[in-house]
């Protein structure tokens, strides 16, 4: 009995271990992440000048970039110049239309339509260009493909002659006749496939201009409706229609002066929100297209966890739940956040969060968004996350 009792003793201290695991609250691992949000221009142009430089704090609305203004800034006085032309248009209208005004707007139609078939035909050149150089590629892939099989079969070549050499068979200058054949193959294979690849440039190139040519015929198409409309109105004399059109006209002009201004407000890029800039991707002096990234901002105030519960665990997590985070960085503070949601597909464990053994297991990413403590936690700080009512074990 004493021998039982002291076996009992002994196992009472674990079976009260395995109850208060019971109650510990089961932790994930994950990685404090930021919103990162790319500055990009609207505009092509060059770049003047980047204001700041990786690492700054900026504020919402702060100038990060200029770009060189100076043909946003002519496109602002032609089209000032344009609202003036339309406008006095309008008023020479009301005064009545004259003879020579319509000559003229006949000799602009006439010069219209000119340009409009030589757009035309500019976009039949270019696309037969293309299609030379496409011909061109396909008799070089040809010729390619014909080297490639005249480089292996100098190359099978050489290896029967290396072990005949090795069986003193065939003398090493019978080898260096063969690898130079060798040599000389993998040249031509290499200067075909250079070829090749010059054609593809010229082809895209080329392929821009199509599109380009096609551009300038529409705009050629339209400045043909206007001239003839603007004769059929000199024609008509002035109506009360002839005057309405006019009057839409200016109000035209007027809107592309607008649009005018806001592209050259546009040239100054500004920072969307408060944060870091994390990286600079171009440098001063460099051209960039519209939706081009100038810099990299990481937003301040928003900063998340994403970890990975198992699919067994699950029931136990719901979005708008609260969770508590800690960071090595503080290891006496405890932080808070919401859960904002809960991936709908599986997938495996990633590598670098879990065990070997649990690799195999399917989870869900969770993502947390932090409440709290959002000027003392950095992005990239490793975090441990505990959500209200889990515990280990699933219970």
């Amino acid at each position: 009995m004493k021998q039982a009792g002291l076996i009992l003793g002994l196992m009472i201290p674990f079976l009260l271990a395995g109850c208060q695991q019971k109650q510990v609250s089961t932790v994930y691992s994950g990685t404090i992440e930021g919103t990162e949000m790319p500055i990009q221009s609207e505009l092509p142009g060059t770049i003047q000048t980047m204001i700041v430089n990786e690492g700054a704090f900026v504020k919402a609305s702060q100038p990060l970039a200029k770009l060189d203004d100076r043909s946003y800034r002519i496109g602002v006085e032609a089209a000032k110049a344009a609202v003036d032309a339309a406008q006095a248009q309008l008023d020479d209208k009301k005064a009545g239309a004259r003879t020579e005004e319509i000559r003229q707007a006949l000799a602009n139609v006439e010069t219209a339509q000119a340009m409009r078939e030589a757009s035309q035909n500019q976009v039949h050149v270019s696309d037969d260009q293309v299609q030379m150089l496409a011909a061109n590629k396909q008799a070089l892939e040809s010729k390619w493909d014909g080297a490639n099989k005249t480089l292996q079969y100098q190359q099978d070549r050489l290896q029967r002659m290396v072990s005949l050499h090795k069986q003193n068979v065939v003398s090493q200058q019978e080898v260096d006749t063969v690898q130079e054949a060798v040599n000389q193959a993998q040249t031509e294979v290499d200067n075909l496939h250079a070829q090749i690849q010059a054609l593809d440039v010229q082809i895209t190139q080329s392929q821009h201009a199509v599109q380009s040519d096609i551009d300038n015929e529409k705009s050629a198409n339209a400045n043909v409706q206007a001239a003839q409309a603007k004769l059929d109105l000199l024609k008509a004399g002035s109506t009360e229609h002839v005057l309405q059109g006019l009057l839409a006209n200016v109000e035209q002009a007027n809107s592309q002066l607008d649009l005018a201004e806001l592209n050259e407000s546009k040239t100054t890029i500004l920072a969307p929100a408060d944060g870091i800039i994390l990286r600079k991707d171009v440098e001063n002096r460099e051209v960039v297209q519209p939706g081009a990234t100038l810099y990299t901002l990481l937003e301040s105030g928003h900063l998340k966890v994403v970890v990975y519960v198992p699919e067994a665990q699950l029931n136990l997590v719901k979005v708008g739940e609260s969770a508590s985070i800690s960071v090595d960085a503080y290891p006496s503070q405890m932080f808070q956040g919401k859960v904002t949601r809960i991936s709908s597909t599986a997938e495996f464990t990633p590598k670098n969060v879990q065990t070997p053994d649990e690799r195999t297991k399917m989870v869900f990413a969770v993502t947390i968004q932090l409440t709290n403590g959002l000027d003392r936690l950095k992005p990239g700080m490793p975090a441990d996350v505990r959500f209200v009512g889990t515990k280990a074990g699933g219970k």
